[in-house]
């Protein structure tokens, strides 16, 4: 190309021949408007040019052979209309490159200029004849540039051009596919300092080159709009970034939204590598629930990377994830306020190091740990349950639908349950397919846990009679274990399971919750009566007292709620205690559940009990003890009139007067000398006092 300066264009520029200097009609008309400033609207976005090579398009200048580069810029230099220049390509000839640089230098109008060539390319080759185009144009908001080769020298071009800029209006400027070192990007960083109207920054997006560095130097001006899939995504990431994230709230992570809370609804466009990281430094989020991962492993490594640096997250919730645990590991380390860990269906590779991870924790903090349907074998298990020995705050234990638990895995988690070091509240042993033998074997261990109140062995459906009767253990030693609630729902039980857990009761004064459910339960009319008897046995006024008073509950649909008094106590809600909790009980056995239930005194249930159910009390029992019992009969019976009155309302006074008086007649009719001999003995005395006052 011959050489030109820009008054050669100047004299030729109207008169040049534009069909003779573009390789097309459609290509002269652009330059034409461009010439007469009457850039018509292209691509729907008025004063836009797109300049591309191979592309079937009319609105766009489409460069073949024939098309003058020189010409073009110079166009573009003088055009005071365009807004946005797209430039897709560049000629090979690095002279018209020049020539192409040199022209448009002189535009004052562009707001958006973007450069994505189509094969990286140099940087040296336009960063420097660019540079006085990006200091002089004070209308240029928006500088992307894209898939250019940066080298050191051509990073330092471009921060220099940056800060030598009068106007600071830059609100965007990309950097992507490109070959950034974080030397380079901690320059332009540098050169953006007086950028206050900056609102976005892309750089990089190759996750293998990023490290702590990177992430810190561009949290925040990174342009959370271009590193996820939607604005409400956008929105979690700014809340956890400017640590304004609402404490009480857990973040949700899924491949699914949802309106109930704040959910991160990974997809495509997501950049886990960020995500991780401003999980990692917020200082504010309490609950992580983690229901997804990405399919590519360096984004899940990046993820990790970045989580396992936050030291306030509370309870981690992991589901339907596959999870190397020593990606994880120092999570679990070094998080000191980490309280409560819950694996559901999670595939656990490494749990070697899950079990070493708990091990060396620092703070044992944890207070309830889950797992839940996973692949656990009986060596991981021991491994885990030995690390979880030495948590003495630990009050929650839950293996859910681990199948693969066999004798040697109860034996596992027995060091769990024996450890005197534990303060176990609840345990959760459901769906995993134990049988009597495996029961016995977690039950001889349970024995020791003094603190235990529930314990859930729903949905072990080869647990019969004889691995139930085990729990008898459990029961007798109250002062030992205070169990108060047993969950054996989805398990058919039969009379003889029934039976078994009636003789276990007898006697107990702790358990208040037994949870089945009653449709699939097995247990007949004969299974039912056991229960009635353990509740009320009205073969005696005496076996009526030693029944049990401490059973509130049979059933199903059990709902219960943490005490406010902050006792940790569980109560049946107000609503929750209707007859849906009783459904499939027999009416009998839910009224003597309810007066174990309205009277908290066992001596108070029992009186109600025994009034009820013995309403002609045979008082010859009691002549052997004379006229001594006679006071205590009276007063027996004003109790029980003032509680059945108060909870009875068709009860009258007229009907308790009656029972009462009826046992004193009876009473005084089996013993009338002792009556008269007492009646004489108190007018003698009587008389011997008004004696003395006379000779007094």
């Amino acid at each position: 190309m011959e050489s030109r300066d820009n008054n050669y264009y100047d004299v030729r520029a109207q008169d040049v021949k534009l069909e003779d200097i573009t390789s097309s009609a459609h290509n002269a008309k652009i330059l034409r408007m461009l010439r007469d400033d009457d850039l018509a609207s292209i691509e729907g976005k008025e004063g836009a040019l797109y300049i591309i090579m191979d592309y079937d398009s009319e609105d766009f200048f489409i460069v073949k052979e024939g098309d003058d580069w020189g010409w073009l810029g110079y166009f573009i230099g003088r055009n005071k209309q365009i807004r946005d220049l797209h430039l897709y390509c560049l000629p090979k000839d690095r002279d018209q490159v020049g020539a192409f640089m040199e022209g448009m230098k002189h535009n004052r109008s562009i707001e958006e200029f973007r450069f994505h060539h189509e094969i990286e390319i140099e940087g040296d080759s336009i960063i420097d004849r660019l540079a006085p185009f990006i200091i002089h144009n004070t209308n240029l908001k928006e500088l992307r540039l894209l898939g250019i080769h940066f080298g050191l020298d051509c990073v330092h071009s471009l921060a220099v051009a940056l800060i030598q800029r009068q106007h600071k209006a830059l609100t965007c400027l990309s950097l992507e596919y490109n070959n950034l070192s974080n030397e380079a990007l901690e320059e332009i960083i540098a050169a953006l300092s007086g950028y206050k109207k900056l609102e976005s920054l892309c750089v990089e997006e190759n996750l293998s080159r990023r490290d702590q560095k990177y992430y810190d130097m561009l949290a925040e001006i990174i342009d959370l709009n271009r590193i996820t899939s939607s604005k409400k995504n956008a929105e979690i990431l700014r809340k956890l970034r400017d640590n304004a994230w609402n404490e009480k709230k857990d973040l949700y992570v899924a491949d699914y939204d949802d309106s109930e809370g704040d959910y991160f609804c990974a997809e495509e466009g997501d950049d886990w590598g960020w995500l991780g990281y401003f999980v990692g430094r917020n200082k504010q989020i309490r609950g992580l629930n983690l229901y997804c991962l990405p399919e590519e492993e360096d984004e899940v490594d990046a993820f990790m990377e970045g989580l396992c640096r936050d030291q306030s997250i509370e309870r981690l919730d992991i589901r339907r994830c596959e999870i190397d645990f020593s990606s994880l590991s120092p999570f679990i380390v070094n998080n000191g306020n980490l309280k409560d860990l819950r694996l559901f269906d999670v595939d656990i590779f490494c749990a070697h190091s899950l079990a070493m991870a708990l091990s060396q924790r620092q703070h044992k903090s944890l207070t309830a740990f889950c797992f839940s349907r996973n692949n656990l074998s009986n060596d991981a298990l021991e491994e885990i349950s030995a690390a979880l020995t030495g948590y003495p705050y630990l009050e929650s234990f839950c293996v859910l639908e681990n199948n693969l638990i066999g004798r040697d895995g109860c034996e596992s988690l027995g060091t769990i349950f024996r450890s005197s070091a534990l303060y176990l509240k609840e345990v959760l042993l459901c769906g995993n397919d134990f049988d009597d033998e495996d029961l016995q074997t977690l039950v001889a261990a349970l024995t020791n846990a003094t603190t235990l109140q529930s314990l859930w062995l729903s949905s072990n459906r080869s647990i019969a009679a004889a691995g139930l009767r085990a729990l008898s253990q459990l029961f007798s030693s109250a002062s030992v274990c205070p169990l108060e609630t047993l969950h054996i729902e989805d398990m058919n039980i039969g009379d003889e399971g029934a039976e078994a857990l009636v003789d276990g009761l007898r006697g107990n004064t702790t358990l208040k919750h037994l949870v089945l459910t009653p449709d699939s339960a097995g247990i007949t009319s004969t299974g039912w009566a056991a229960f009635s008897r353990l509740l009320c046995d009205t073969s005696s006024i005496n076996n009526t007292y030693r029944s049990n008073h401490t059973l509130e509950h049979i059933g199903d649909d059990y709902c219960y709620m943490s005490n406010p008094d902050g006792s940790g106590k569980l109560f049946l809600s107000g609503d929750a205690y209707s007859g849906e909790c009783f459904r499939g009980i027999p009416p009998a056995i839910v009224q003597y559940l309810k007066i174990n239930k309205e009277y908290h005194s066992l001596q108070d249930a029992a009186t109600i009990k025994i009034g009820r159910c013995h309403p002609d009390i045979p008082v010859e029992v009691f002549f052997e003890y004379k006229l001594k019992l006679l006071p205590f009969l009276v007063s027996w019976f004003g109790r029980f009139g003032t509680r059945e009155r108060s909870n009875c309302q068709n009860a009258t006074t007229r009907e308790f007067q009656r029972r009462e008086l009826s046992a004193v007649y009876k009473f005084i009719r089996g013993m009338p000398m002792l009556a008269v001999d007492g009646q004489i003995q108190m007018r003698l005395k009587s008389s011997c006092g008004r004696k003395r006052k006379f000779d007094e």
